[in-house]
């Protein structure tokens, strides 16, 4: 389903998970779209691509992200999520681009995002995070963009950011 940049209002459909076959949901860019993400978003086990980037978004992302097991592109960016990043992401394997920035996250960096090793472009510039950036982000070695500005991140830059040869973009 492609529902970007219209003006759809709402919420999303609670019985979103009904279509079992699903393996690209893209509706974003609807500030008139509001709510939660339902719980049955994540039995769409088939799914690899989920964008709902651009609404007005509220509320947390569930562990049960971690279902979803062949996702390689999630975008929740420019809505207003909180709470913190589930470690059931671990179990998203497939991913490639994970975009969290300009939200209202907070919390420390869960051990399992550094496990994410095809990972290549990591977005979560613009929210609230604490604490310092884990040595374990060496292991993250396709990375070719880590934007993680406007946080309150502590510390100091891990060594072991050296391991990501691929990296282009800092910030």
């Amino acid at each position: 389903i492609w529902l970007q940049d219209n003006y759809i209002t709402g919420e999303i459909p609670q019985n979103v998970g009904a279509m079992k076959n699903l393996d690209y949901l893209w509706i974003s860019g609807h500030r008139g779209l509001v709510g939660t993400l339902p719980p049955s978003l994540f039995e769409l086990i088939n799914l690899e691509f989920l964008y709902v980037n651009g609404n007005s978004l509220i509320g947390s992302v569930s562990e049960n992200i971690g279902q979803l097991t062949k996702l390689m592109d999630f975008r929740i960016n420019d809505n207003s999520f909180n709470g913190t990043i589930p470690d059931a992401i671990q179990f998203c394997q497939e991913l490639e681009i994970l975009d969290f920035s300009h939200n209202d996250l907070s919390g420390t960096l869960p051990s399992g995002l550094f496990k994410l090793s095809t990972l290549q472009y990591f977005y979560l510039r613009a929210n609230s995070f604490t604490g310092s950036i884990s040595e374990d982000i060496g292991q993250l070695t396709k990375l070719i963009h880590l934007l993680v500005d406007e946080n309150k991140f502590n510390g100091t830059i891990p060594n072991s950011i050296g391991l990501c040869q691929d990296l282009e973009k800092l910030h």
